[in-house]
């Protein structure tokens, strides 16, 4: 009989155990079981300024697991893994995918394994609409001689003909202004007054070129021009170019000296210059009233030489007439040399 009661003692007790330990799995199976609300995992992927896809997951409660994220362009069959993990107090929180070719654009897959015993996948048809561009940036601002204030800007894409830009100024401490959407990389407000002070902003997206994308950049650094203290006065390149223009003309005009001098020698040398005889003649007008003779020192030799020493009889010829004989007009009339 003590046997029995000892054992019936044991037993029960064996019971007790089992029954308590299963009462704790009871009580506390409920925080290792996940709700409905508590597995709903978002994944949100977007191509960042055409270089690489940005993918990260959200849920309501972020438990301490693992979290492996792997990915496939084009075919469901060629997921990898990801190279690289972006992270937040030591935890994985989103993934960064280089793309290489322009065809990744057309089909994404996703798997997100949590914990290592549950998977939730997500397929992007196509990334085009998903694609947000880096701000611009180098922004600068000219105002033109015929007071025209224009906005300048750079956008490092590898696509910068696929972009659409949108400007937003104020004008002093007015409301914003906002412009329509356009492709250059230039804005331009008519006929601006001196006194005016204007802060510019400029935001890009992919355009209808290369498909339209949902989503613009961040507004850019606001660019601030003019004197809050006092007018405006005139960009300080204006009189850095009436300077440049200035010292060209100077340019200018010492190269056509030079250029008129060359040529003058070049005439110089292909026409010579007639000498003027007017100072080798002026004894001959002056001093011996233009008597050749006198002026060349003629001597009375040579002088002599050019005189005449002979004489001849001259032949008179006249017309027979009734009164003189044709005998005494043929007789020849003396002269002595």
């Amino acid at each position: 009989m003590a046997y029995r009661k000892t054992s019936g003692i044991l037993f029960g007790c064996i019971l007790l155990i089992f029954f308590q330990g299963c009462l704790s799995r009871i009580h506390s199976s409920p925080s290792r079981i996940c709700t409905s609300q508590d597995c709903v995992v978002d994944i949100s992927c977007m191509v960042i300024n055409l270089e690489y896809v940005d993918c990260s997951w959200t849920r309501s409660q972020m438990q301490d697991m693992s979290y492996n994220f792997s990915s496939a362009f084009k075919h469901e069959d060629s997921y990898q893994e990801c190279p690289q993990y972006l992270q937040e107090n030591g935890q994985n929180v989103g993934c960064r995918i280089p793309l290489y070719e322009n065809g990744q654009f057309d089909a994404f897959y996703t798997k997100l394994s949590m914990g290592g015993n549950l998977t939730v996948e997500r397929y992007y048809g196509d990334l085009k609409d998903r694609v947000k561009i880096n701000p611009p940036f180098n922004l600068s601002v000219d105002w033109t001689a015929n007071g025209d204030l224009c906005l300048y800007w750079v956008n490092n894409v590898t696509k910068p003909h696929c972009l659409e830009f949108m400007v937003r100024y104020q004008r002093g401490s007015d409301q914003w202004q906002v412009s329509t959407k356009q492709k250059s990389t230039s804005y331009c407000i008519p006929l601006v007054p001196m006194g005016v002070n204007f802060t510019f902003q400029v935001m890009s997206r992919m355009g209808n070129l290369c498909g339209l994308s949902e989503f613009w950049s961040e507004w850019s650094a606001p660019l601030q021009w003019g004197n809050y203290t006092g007018s405006i006065s005139a960009p300080l390149s204006q009189p850095w170019w009436h300077l440049w223009l200035s010292v060209l003309g100077v340019i200018v005009l010492i190269a056509l000296a030079v250029l008129l001098y060359y040529i003058e020698r070049v005439k110089v040398l292909i026409l010579p210059v007639v000498p003027d005889p007017s100072k080798n003649l002026q004894d001959l007008f002056y001093k011996h009233n233009g008597n050749v003779e006198s002026w060349v020192h003629v001597s009375g030799e040579l002088k002599k030489a050019f005189d005449t020493d002979y004489t001849e009889s001259p032949c008179v010829v006249c017309e027979p007439s009734p009164t003189l004989k044709s005998k005494e007009c043929d007789k020849p009339v003396q002269h002595s040399a």
